[in-house]
């Protein structure tokens, strides 16, 4: 006989267990529903990414230099190994791959959890027929083939072209969900600034999958879209050409036994729409190497040699006498002369050097011409034999006459480039340094420690007048000035790039020339000093580099020489700014050296190789004798 009180005690524990299980089925049909939904709805969908094909970037006549190709590349999917496979699978990859372990280990550890990860590009037919065989020895990896980018003619207009790496942990950070770690990103030059043009959109293919992974069902597509071409205003041949003249120009520097340091740049720019035909600069890189795996220990090698920095954009050198066409413009244009003279045609015999006695700084500074034998000289004479101490007096007649701003002659450079970004379309251009009273002022309110004395003297701008003391300047802005002077009066926003071209091969979004400014030059002093930079490479400081050219008649230019500290004699930065054709102007050219000597013995017979090809592009690179000339 079963006792009530044990009945009751079997009704109350079953009741107890009905309704905690109502209670758990309530939770997980009505409470829980949205929440477990989306758990299966995660668990049952899988998404596969296709990577876009990067546009390319094109020169002006349609040559590739920078593309994209196919490679078999290995991939492994994080969502689709636990943490506990992950060790075994590293070592059977290094062991498939002949690689050490770390090769695996690291990208595998630097990416994000669930993400899609780069294991190996470029794998063998054996390595991805291994994979496929026994996947279930490799979960969640997998072969396909991934674009990747590629620089088909290597260092040429490396710097232009930039190159493009892996998202970092920074663009994952920026970007948040919407990057993972195997997309490419634009890391400097065309390929930073244009890169959301040319990196194009995504693809994905939508799977469903049983709960144990096992049955998979295609749902849906979307297919990638490649990124736009990019054409730029380069031409690859005279970038070649370019390239061949700066490593004759550092051969010309060690041969006349200097020592540059192996800096070395040079443009070739449009003077009539601002367009950049070729810019190359040295030491340089191979876009290449930043596709594969690049150790630390190759990257720290690319940046001691400073290999990354374009000195075109980025590179600042005081441009000595090349300069002097500035202060050449403000004397015709506001009428500033050496004493004794009224105009361009007045000449008087040139003293080897000046005494300045009248800046209020105490004792007189002494200033010394490079050259003792200038004798009579005018204008025109100036510049063509670059005479210090000519353009020393026209300093000295803006400095003493209170009618004139002091600041008038920087004030002509800023228009015309110096001193500020041209705004080209590259990242990362410097602004140069344009000095004044208000600069030197600003730089001591700033830092008083670093710069203890804020006042501006004569003599700082007997310095600035001739391309020397605090002046700085890149080679764009050398070239965006030069392509002013001799063009009327136009500053030129320059640029690189000319136009895209879509998906379907139209041209869409052309970037036209875009003036920034018109200054106001009398024609006829444009023309005048077109004839008087003739005269330096027919009879000036050039001559010598340029003798015997065919074209000797179609040339003008101006060197320079700008001296390295400022008690250092033997240690030159050489410089040349070409024109050409000189009558009616298409190009200019400037190359320099950094601390590589003379500009009319260095800079000046790889300008005048590059000049040549220009206007002959047949004319054979060769030998140029005559390189003995005066420096300046």
């Amino acid at each position: 006989m079963i006792h009530p009180w044990r009945l009751a005690t079997l009704g109350i524990t079953f009741l107890a267990l009905f309704t905690m299980l109502g209670v758990r089925l309530w939770f997980l049909q009505v409470a829980a529903v949205e929440e477990n939904s989306a758990k299966a709805a995660r668990n049952q969908v899988q998404v596969i990414y296709q990577q876009p094909a990067r546009g390319e970037i094109r020169d002006i006549n349609g040559t590739v230099l920078a593309g994209s190709r196919p490679s078999q590349t290995l991939l492994l999917d994080r969502a689709e190994v636990t943490t506990d496979q992950e060790e075994d699978l590293v070592q059977r990859l290094a062991v498939l791959l002949g690689v050490d372990q770390s090769a695996i280990r690291n990208p595998i550890n630097s990416a994000r959890s669930g993400s899609i990860v780069t294991l190996a590009r470029d794998i063998t037919d054996e390595v991805a027929f291994e994979i496929q065989e026994y996947q279930d020895e490799y979960p969640g990896v997998e072969v396909a083939l991934v674009p990747v980018r590629i620089y088909p003619h290597e260092t040429l207009a490396a710097h232009v072209l930039g190159y493009t790496g892996r998202a970092t942990s920074a663009d994952l950070e920026r970007y948040s969900d919407r990057v993972r770690t195997d997309e490419v990103f634009g890391r400097a030059g065309v390929e930073r600034q244009y890169d959301n043009v040319l990196r194009g959109t995504e693809g994905a293919e939508v799977f469903t999958v049983s709960a144990d992974r096992s049955v998979w069902q295609f749902t849906d597509e979307v297919n990638a879209q490649p990124g736009w071409n990019v054409v730029l205003t380069i031409d690859a041949d005279v970038s070649r050409n370019l390239k061949e003249a700066l490593q004759y120009a550092l051969d010309l520097a060690r041969e006349q036994e200097e020592e540059p340091t192996g800096k070395v740049a040079g443009l070739v720019m449009d003077v009539t729409d601002g367009s950049i035909i070729a810019m190359e600069s040295t030491p340089d890189y191979d876009p290449n190497a930043f596709v594969g795996s690049l150790s630390a220990e190759e990257f720290e090698i690319i940046q001691e040699n400073n290999a990354l920095l374009n000195l075109n954009v980025r590179g600042t050198f005081a441009p000595g006498s090349t300069f002097k066409a500035v202060p050449y413009v403000v004397a015709v244009e506001e009428d500033i002369w050496p004493e004794e003279l009224n105009g361009p045609e007045d000449g008087k015999e040139l003293l080897p050097k000046l005494e300045f006695p009248s800046f209020g700084e105490g004792s007189p500074q002494v200033f010394t011409d490079w050259n003792p034998n200038h004798g009579w000289t005018n204008l025109h004479g100036a510049l063509i034999k670059s005479a210090d101490v000519y353009f020393w007096e026209v300093a000295l007649g803006v400095w003493e006459d209170n009618s004139k701003d002091e600041s008038i002659i920087q004030d002509w450079a800023r228009d015309l480039g110096y001193g500020a970004p041209t705004g080209i379309d590259l990242p990362g251009e410097a602004a140069g340094i344009m000095p004044d009273r208000e600069w030197r002022e600003r730089l001591h309110e700033q830092n008083p420690v670093a710069f203890p004395n804020g006042e501006w003297y004569g003599g700082d701008l007997m310095n600035t007048v001739i391309g020397q003391g605090d002046l700085a300047a890149t080679p764009l802005q050398m070239a965006v000035s030069y392509a002013a002077l001799v063009n009327g009066g136009t500053v030129w926003r320059p640029r690189v790039v000319d136009h895209f071209v879509d998906t379907d091969g139209n041209v869409v979004d052309r970037r036209e020339p875009a003036a920034v400014r018109q200054v106001d030059l009398d024609p006829e002093t444009t023309a005048m000093l077109r004839r008087d930079l003739a005269g330096v490479v027919r009879e000036g400081t050039a001559a010598g580099a340029f003798a015997g050219s065919p074209y000797l008649n179609q040339f003008g230019g101006k060197t320079g020489t700008s001296q390295i500290g400022a008690f250092v004699d033997d240690i030159d930065t050489a410089w040349f700014a070409g024109v050409a054709p000189i009558a009616n102007p298409k190009y200019v050219v400037v190359i320099v050296v950094e601390e590589g000597g003379g500009g009319s013995a260095v800079a000046a017979p790889a300008v005048r190789r590059v000049l040549e090809y220009l206007l002959d592009p047949a004319t054979a690179p060769r030998r140029i004798p005559g390189t003995e000339a005066a420096s300046r």
